[in-house]
């Protein structure tokens, strides 16, 4: 019983000696990590966006609520880089925007500190962005600009454009406007035709197509290159409300359906004017007004495009007392004009910008002084497959009278 006692108390003084012993080693080392005082960590950024631009950054630093912030440091390129802003009044979550400029084209790893007065640093916050430079404008083109065409009263000229590149941000255009003073607009990626008002006459615009490389970029990137076109002088088109037969004894009748009247109606598909089976043959247009042409369009019929009895070759008279007996004696010769395939394919063949082309209605210029009539007559001489009847789809006429 004694030898039992004895072997408990040994035990109960072992086990209170290790006791003693583990408490003075843990304040020791407590002790030890305590004696530069406590850890302080400011509070650390909410948020960090990058906005990439050419050859720089923007950041937007969202601060949290704590007031000790004093300045928000920016690393980068391993911490070899760094950029400082200070925080001089704190309310509520601020912002603080920061410009890294002269930066090189390639992708950015950003760690952001914040800082308090005594020089405390919070735990980091990690950010990604890309810078784009020459690489990226090397590649941008801007936006083909299909015509440029006054609009039918003359007042306004329409810009019509190809279709956007991937990426493009819209066409930033400037002009001179009537009073000589630089007008600047911008005409959107979905827009295929802009209208400018108020121009001078006969002078330059520039177009530069503008891009973002992606949604968050903070700037547009342009091409190297700037655009320049030619606005037009004041032209409008004659109004075709006003146009109608004028029936002479020697003119063409129309034949198949394909009615005379079908030249002024501003469809410019099928059907069109076809003439009996007479070749060559002539028909005259009251223009219900008097104008001096500045130039004329012909749109080929559009089911047979540099092909059956599409005229090829014509000349264009003017009169403005046309002699009763249908004779010539009392008209003036315009032009000799003939239609052109651009691509000099061989009958039966065509090429996309033929069929361009075509659509687009061929220009025929009237020589500079030409007197204004009221009449014009189209003497039809050949066609492009030497049929004995001829077509046409459409005529509109223009001048610079106002």
């Amino acid at each position: 019983m004694m030898r039992l006692h004895f072997f408990a108390c040994s035990l109960v003084l072992i086990l209170a000696s290790v006791v003693v012993s583990c408490s003075k080693t843990d304040g020791h080392a407590y002790k030890k990590y305590m004696k530069d005082g406590e850890i302080i960590y400011p509070g650390r950024p909410d948020s960090v966006i990058v906005q990439p631009g050419q050859n720089r950054l923007k950041l937007s630093i969202a601060l949290g609520n704590d007031p000790s912030v004093s300045r928000v440091v920016v690393y980068w390129s391993n911490d070899q880089d760094s950029l400082e802003a200070p925080v001089t009044q704190l309310t509520g979550k601020d912002t603080i925007k920061l410009l890294i400029p002269g930066l090189t084209e390639g992708n950015y790893n950003f760690t952001v500190y914040t800082y308090d007065k005594t020089g405390h640093r919070s735990v980091p916050v990690n950010a990604f962005g890309m810078v784009y430079g020459p690489h990226y404008i090397g590649a941008l083109t801007n936006r083909r600009l299909r015509s440029v065409v006054p609009s039918e009263d003359g007042t306004q000229v329409l810009l019509n454009w190809g279709t956007a590149a991937s990426g493009e941000a819209g066409i930033d255009i400037t002009y001179t406007g009537v009073d000589g003073t630089p007008q600047h607009i911008t005409a959107m990626d979905k827009e295929t035709q802009t209208t400018l008002s108020a121009y001078k006459e006969g002078s330059t615009f520039t177009y530069r197509s503008r891009y973002k490389p992606d949604s968050t970029a903070f700037e547009y990137f342009y091409p190297e290159a700037t655009a320049s076109a030619m606005l037009p002088v004041f032209e409008r088109q004659l109004p075709k409300a006003n146009f109608k037969i004028y029936a002479l004894p020697t003119d063409i009748k129309d034949n198949w359906g394909w009615l005379l009247p079908y030249l002024w109606d501003n469809n410019y598909g099928t059907p069109g004017f076809a003439t009996q089976e007479v070749v060559p043959s002539w028909f005259t247009i009251d223009c219900g007004t008097t104008a001096a042409l500045s130039r004329f369009k012909m749109w080929q019929a559009s089911d047979r495009l540099y092909k059956d009895a599409n005229v090829r070759t014509f000349e264009l008279y003017g009169s403005n007392n046309p002699a009763g007996d249908g004779s010539w004696a009392s008209w003036t010769k315009i032009g000799a004009y003939e239609s052109v395939k651009p691509s000099g394919l061989p009958l039966g063949q065509t090429s996309e910008t033929d069929i361009a082309f075509a659509l687009e209605g061929e220009a025929f210029i009237v020589p500079g002084g030409t007197p204004a009539f009221r009449y014009y007559r189209f003497k039809l001489l050949t066609n492009w497959e030497n049929k004995n009847y001829m077509t046409i789809g459409e005529v509109t006429f223009y001048t610079h009278d106002r």
